[in-house]
């Protein structure tokens, strides 16, 4: 149990043995480096295929691939800003800003704001991470996550504020005043990058750059979308109770991989100190006492399709979820 004000009911946690979970914590470089080097490789041979294939047909299936391998650079800037992703913290804060540059993600606003979706998971007045309150309407769930649009909106629009200094009200109630002043001039930083790409273009006479550095997390969005709308999308809101919450899944190894073990996301946020490559683990330890995993991507579009559809009649169902043992 965590310990919480007076008067608030506890977040539920699976007991784990103290042993255990020491080694669970530990952190480690090389493993990091390994997901991290999967990545650039992929992201690399992905881009050059795009790049071979501008004017040509085969240029929709190429950015599709391409921008779908780009998004997941969101795994990446996600593990970093728990700074959990690296032993070293140099290396940790490096990638934790390459990899948000790749997705408008300044790292200390990712920071801050993701410690509140994790302190007030699914609280429809606090969780600044919950787009979509229940009941959901198909255009909310159809277009504004499974495509995206709220997304790319939100932290496009977000980037520019931030970069003229008028943090949206999110980051007011989330952030210290010394870290609105850090993350705006992330932004700033970022809109610089992202101002150069297009100055190239323009100076080459050109849309290739924008096409290879911009462009891709557009096309990516839909898998970002329906990856993201599995970790919490349909399931019960304003409940202390990451099980009922929060949805695991079991996926293929190469899902995994680039996800970062993030599908293992029951685990993740009972215990969010157990970095990534542990999560396997930490599932084996608790699975006892959770619902049974999601087995696949498919299987949970269906969840959230069918809750969708339900709560169309009735606004108070969310997916029932049975714990294995009380």
């Amino acid at each position: 149990m965590s310990n919480t004000p007076k008067g608030r009911a506890p977040w539920y946690r699976t007991p784990v043995d103290h042993t255990t979970l020491k080694r669970l914590v530990q952190t480690n470089d090389r493993i990091g480096l390994v997901y991290l080097g999967g990545f650039v490789v992929a992201l690399g041979f992905s881009g050059y295929l795009a790049f071979l294939s501008i004017d040509t047909l085969w240029s929709i299936p190429a950015f599709l691939t391409y921008g779908g391998v780009w998004v997941f650079a969101t795994s990446i800037s996600h593990e970093t800003c728990h700074g959990t992703a690296f032993r070293s913290r140099w290396l940790n804060e490096t990638v934790l800003f390459l990899s948000g540059a790749l997705v408008q993600q300044t790292p200390t606003g990712l920071r801050w704001t993701h410690a509140r979706h994790h302190n007030h998971t699914g609280m429809a007045d606090k969780d600044v991470e919950l787009v979509l309150t229940n009941p959901l309407s198909w255009r909310g769930f159809l277009w504004g996550q499974l495509c995206d649009v709220n997304s790319i909106f939100y932290y496009v629009k977000l980037v520019v504020l931030l970069s003229i200094g008028q943090p949206d009200q999110e980051h007011r109630d989330c952030l210290s005043k010394i870290a609105l002043r850090r993350t705006c001039w992330e932004a700033r930083a970022f809109l610089l990058v992202y101002t150069l790409v297009i100055l190239w273009s323009i100076l080459l006479h050109t849309w290739w750059p924008v096409l290879i550095f911009l462009f891709p997390r557009i096309t990516g969005a839909p898998v970002h979308g329906v990856i993201l709308a599995t970790q919490h999308i349909g399931l019960a809101q304003n409940a202390r109770d990451y099980r009922i919450t929060t949805r695991t899944m079991l996926v293929n190894p190469l899902l995994r991989f680039v996800y970062w073990n993030m599908n293992y996301h029951i685990e993740h946020h009972m215990y969010r100190m157990v970095p990534f490559h542990a999560l396997p683990a930490l599932h084996n330890e608790i699975k006892h006492d959770c619902p049974a995993p999601t087995r696949g991507v498919h299987a949970a579009l269906k969840e959230m399709f069918d809750t969708v559809a339900r709560q169309q009649f009735a606004p108070d169902y969310s997916l029932p979820r049975v714990i294995n043992s009380s």
